[in-house]
């Protein structure tokens, strides 16, 4: 298949976060010492050489990007200093934006002024209209009605859940026809890349190969699979039981919903721990795969901060039953940034829980369709 060359590419991914691959001489050294690269997936090489190119096409339907964790041990041995682990990062970025409908995902992650504004124009927003609705008639016992109605928050976030369901279905749409995943399907064994995907996402087993072919041994608090693991099954946990919680107390009328509460804090401290330790290698001890952090990277570990600590304080208000102006405006707080969080999900780096999957599963079944299934 021809490749059209794009020379004007090159300077349009380095505003993802690339560094100048074009001092890039294709020796081959970060495919060597990559202990994820293997036949069928010689990144980042490869990819390097499609962004030199100014392949876009191809880069846009690559699964490379997403085999990737981060390790940053290609950059540390780069002998042109052209940070394949940064260039890495960025097509990820790239692919997201590209699949983002609204087209605002392209400037969330090329320009930081223009994401931080909309950050806190959402908050505004969402908090300004739970602030407008007062008097909880569907939960009576609701420690907050003085200043924001559950109805509010409930509604708020039904809507804010629908509008995602909307735009992540039109990105997956495109996320099919653009992989080339469906002529895949066929003759292959789809099942078994299925299950391997679930073992993947359940132990991030790739994720720990790579560690364990690390030159130097990494202690636990700092291990980047162990942070990856709390922080994904923590959100997932969260996101569980908030829908129990709506579940229980709009529609069956409950005041407190156990079973929600249990998961909701088990979720809440493994996230807590893993996005505290994330912050740490970022800022207190980087390494090769996190001396650069991005404003949409930090955005997004900010906001899952924020939202363990003030869902912590929330929880502990419920469970003592007292009421307090300052607890009512940390809900307020809490509920809008974490209705930005839903709303702005398939354009951030949040959108890796789904895009990451996918890719992986395209990625097994090629190796599938090479005899190594």
């Amino acid at each position: 298949m021809a490749i059209q060359i794009n020379p004007k590419l090159l300077p349009d991914l380095m505003a993802y976060g690339a560094g100048d691959i074009s001092a890039c001489f294709n020796c081959g050294n970060c495919t060597a010492v990559c202990a994820l690269s293997e036949s069928g997936a010689s990144f980042p090489r490869r990819m390097i050489r499609m962004g030199q190119l100014g392949a876009k096409k191809e880069l846009l339907s690559a699964a490379e990007p997403w085999l990737c964790y981060a390790c940053g041990e290609c950059s540390q041995t780069c002998p042109r200093a052209a940070e394949p682990a940064e260039y890495m990062a960025s097509l990820r970025r790239f692919q997201i934006a590209h699949l983002d409908p609204t087209g605002m995902g392209r400037l969330w992650f090329k320009v930081p002024a223009f994401a931080l504004l909309v950050s806190l124009a959402l908050i505004g927003v969402f908090g300004a209209f739970m602030i407008s609705v007062k008097g909880s008639k569907v939960f009576p016992e609701w420690l907050f009605s003085n200043i924001v109605a559950y109805e509010a928050i409930h509604h708020v976030g039904m809507i804010v859940g629908a509008v995602l369901v909307v735009l992540l279905l039109m990105s997956f749409i495109t996320l099919v026809r653009r992989s080339g995943i469906l002529p895949l399907l066929k003759g292959r064994n789809p099942l078994g890349a299925l299950l391997w995907l679930g073992k993947e996402m359940v132990t991030m087993k790739r994720h720990g190969d790579c560690e364990a072919k690390s030159v130097k041994p990494i202690p636990k608090h700092k291990d980047p699979r162990l942070i990856h693991l709390g922080i994904m099954w923590g959100f997932i946990g969260l996101a569980i039981a908030t829908s129990l919680d709506f579940l229980f107390i709009y529609f069956l009328g409950f005041t407190v919903v156990w079973p929600a509460r249990i998961i909701g804090t088990i979720g809440g401290l493994a996230m807590l721990a893993g996005v505290s330790a994330a912050i740490w290698r970022r800022v207190a001890d980087p390494e090769a795969g996190t001396r650069h952090t991005r404003f949409a990277d930090g955005w997004v570990l900010f906001f899952l901060w924020v939202l363990a600590v003030t869902g912590f304080w929330l929880e502990v208000v419920v469970t003592i039953r007292v009421q307090n102006i300052v607890h009512d405006w940390v809900l307020i707080l809490h509920a809008a940034m974490a209705m930005e969080l839903v709303l702005l999900f398939g354009m951030t780096k949040m959108a890796h829980v789904i895009y990451r999957p996918f890719m992986l599963l395209k990625y097994r079944l090629e190796q599938t369709a090479v005899g190594n299934g």
